[in-house]
């Protein structure tokens, strides 16, 4: 890649094709397949592996990047096998279970349930192995980024080091920290959720397979998911609209019991639970950036959205961007006149990704939804489509997007027999 003189004085800059601005899932990948593809790569993370994350339930259709990335073997010595999803309604008494062998389209048909704080570390590490430099402990802040290059200087264990990059990834999660800079990120304002969650041990799981399946327990309001982890701790969070959150009068933790007290199989779940360390929250986690990519950068995973962790998407959508914008950033090397229409294609593929996911994700709150994913019928195939989805099948593939059309219809006839069912009641106690 074309070198660039450095844009400011003073300060002898340390030139690298690339800087990624972020050692999570998709900053450690992108710098991986970079480093592998023989380009300098630096990349600096604020905090030091390992460290305490949510998302912790992978996708299978995940495990082929995971195998691309050489990780498979490591992380399936700190996961629990996944063969599938179960939801389950807000009495407790319906218990639906998703097998990931049966989706529509052939695919891999398990995942794991890791810790992400050792998830995150092997990845971090292997971009290391890779080739790329790895600074832990270190912020960094971006001095200038245009089509020219970043100049980014970072301070941590080393001191500060000032960087020109011909090229910078921001792969900064949630800190969002080149859509912040230039204004442009925004609040989702159709899923305004907050969040509760921390890990708990003696939280009974079932025997065999099954019980390395996440479950999500639909509650009044929002919903709560249960995944097993190793050593037997289970990680539990409850996701539920702002508004709700924001009305508590208790700290998270009385909050947290208060609303799992009202449902009878969480409330069971926890009656001989232990909280394994402190509880977290989070609010208003719901975002998009206006761009995946602008003047001398592309964003990665969360750095670009986020939008609800019901359908554990997060990492995967993070891993995937970070293989497609490492293939976007290739193709174009050395010709980086070619960059800016590479890189837009690159965006409307990744909008294209999320908008797909989110009309699930936007639903579930909704009744009719919930009735379809409590007894959902393989009419033509639908619920086979479904589990495509919840394995994280998300190509542009008309077998199953078809079928999703027919499952969007089939709400619709649902939410209209709801109603009706609602009208007749009301007739009757009137």
């Amino acid at each position: 890649m074309t070198q660039h003189k450095p844009l400011t004085t003073g300060q002898k800059a340390e030139i690298c094709d690339i800087f990624v601005l972020g050692g999570g899932p998709g900053g450690s990948a992108v710098a991986t397949l970079l480093a592998e593809a023989g380009l300098t790569v630096v990349i600096a993370e604020k905090e030091q592996h390992p460290r305490f994350h949510v998302g912790e339930s992978l996708l299978p259709h995940s495990m082929p990047i995971l195998k691309r990335l050489g990780v498979f073997d490591r992380v399936r010595g700190i996961g629990v096998e996944k063969p599938g999803a179960e939801f389950i309604s807000e009495d407790g008494r319906v218990n639906t279970v998703f097998k990931f062998a049966r989706a529509l389209t052939p695919g891999p048909e398990t995942a794991f349930q890791v810790r992400r704080q050792d998830f995150d570390a092997i990845l971090f590490r292997r971009a290391g192995e890779a080739g790329a430099e790895t600074m832990e402990e270190t912020t960094a802040k971006v001095i200038s980024c245009n089509d020219a290059g970043a100049v980014i200087e970072t301070e941590g264990p080393a001191g500060k080091r000032l960087f020109q990059a011909g090229l910078l990834v921001d792969a900064s999660g949630r800190s969002t920290l080149m859509a912040k800079a230039r204004q442009e990120k925004a609040p989702d304002p159709r899923n305004t959720s907050a969040a509760i969650f921390g890990h708990f041990r003696n939280v009974p799981r079932h025997e065999g397979p099954r019980g390395g399946n996440i479950r999500i327990h639909l509650t009044d309001p929002g919903w709560m998911w249960q995944i097993p982890l190793q050593d037997g701790i289970t990680s539990i969070g409850l996701v539920a609209p702002g508004a709700h959150m924001a009305g508590r009068k208790v700290g998270i933790e009385e909050f947290f019991r208060a609303h799992a007290a009202r449902h009878p199989d969480i409330a069971g779940l926890l009656e001989q639970a232990e909280p394994v360390g402190q509880m977290h929250a989070t609010g208003n986690f719901s975002y998009r950036a206006a761009s995946a990519h602008g003047p001398g950068h592309i964003k990665v995973g969360d750095a670009y959205g986020f939008i609800d962790p019901v359908f554990s998407t997060g990492v995967h959508l993070a891993l995937n961007s970070a293989c497609e914008a490492a293939a976007a950033i290739l193709e174009t090397r050395g010709n980086i006149a070619r960059r800016a229409s590479r890189f837009a294609a690159y965006d409307r593929h990744i909008r294209r990704r999320i908008d797909y996911v989110s009309w699930f994700i936007y639903r579930i709150h909704d009744p009719a939804f919930r009735e379809m994913m409590l007894h959902p019928k393989d009419i033509m195939g639908i619920e086979r489509a479904v589990i495509s989805l919840l394995a994280g099948d998300f190509r542009r593939d008309l077998r199953i997007q078809s079928r999703v059309w027919l499952f969007k219809a089939l709400r619709h006839l649902v939410e209209f027999r709801q109603s009706r069912g609602m009208a007749a009641s009301e007739a009757v106690h009137a």
